[in-house]
């Protein structure tokens, strides 16, 4: 079962967007910050991919927010559904290759189902650019992130790479975002990401 779950994360992240136009100048990352801070409700669509020492795998992405609260799922490039998760108020979900898992927190069913140690609470900030206390990080040209490293207990040894921001309202979001376990640098995520809804 851990095979086929990989293979769908893999898909997701293998397919290529068009590349949005970047940031004339320098951004106000303060006042950016505490936009995208207050933005709880949105949506993603893209391509994820995961690559392990021994595996890799890439699949289509559509992840559902309403934090702290998401639906994640995976698919194949037929439409079938590889990895479906959701995080309730009751817990955390996951249907993969017809089977179901449950458990209280959704980085730990994760892990249970993966072997993938990946701090979801806090990639719910991350994934908008947005660092929580603690972490340190890295800007670029245009004021923005471009690198993350993680402060928090349990999350050390991942970093988080930003290589492009699209415009989406008033705010700029990431559009690629590559997670590496700095302890295994051939185990990365990457996050391809062709549309952002905020809502």
């Amino acid at each position: 079962m851990r095979p086929l779950i990989i293979c769908l994360i893999v898909i997701l992240l293998s397919a290529c967007a068009a590349r949005p136009p970047a940031p004339e100048g320098i951004i106000n990352l303060p006042a950016q910050l505490v936009k995208l801070d207050a933005i709880k409700h949105w949506d993603i669509n893209g391509k994820l991919a995961l690559k392990e020492a021994k595996k890799s795998v890439s699949a289509t992405l559509r992840w559902q927010v309403e934090a702290p609260l998401f639906n994640f799922r995976l698919t194949n490039f037929l439409g079938v559904t590889l990895v479906d998760m959701v995080q309730t108020a009751d817990g955390a979900r996951l249907e993969a290759d017809d089977e179901v898992y449950t458990d209280p927190s959704a980085s730990m069913l994760l892990y249970q189902t993966t072997g993938w140690d990946i701090p979801l609470a806090q990639l719910l900030s991350w994934v908008k650019g947005v660092p929580r206390p603690g972490d340190d990080y890295q800007l670029n040209e245009n004021g923005l992130l471009q690198q993350l490293k993680p402060g928090c207990i349990g999350c050390k040894g991942w970093q988080v790479d930003y290589a492009q921001y699209g415009q989406v309202g008033d705010v700029w979001l990431p559009h690629n975002i590559k997670l590496t376990n700095t302890a295994q640098p051939n185990q990365w995520i990457k996050i391809r990401i062709s549309q952002w809804t905020l809502h």
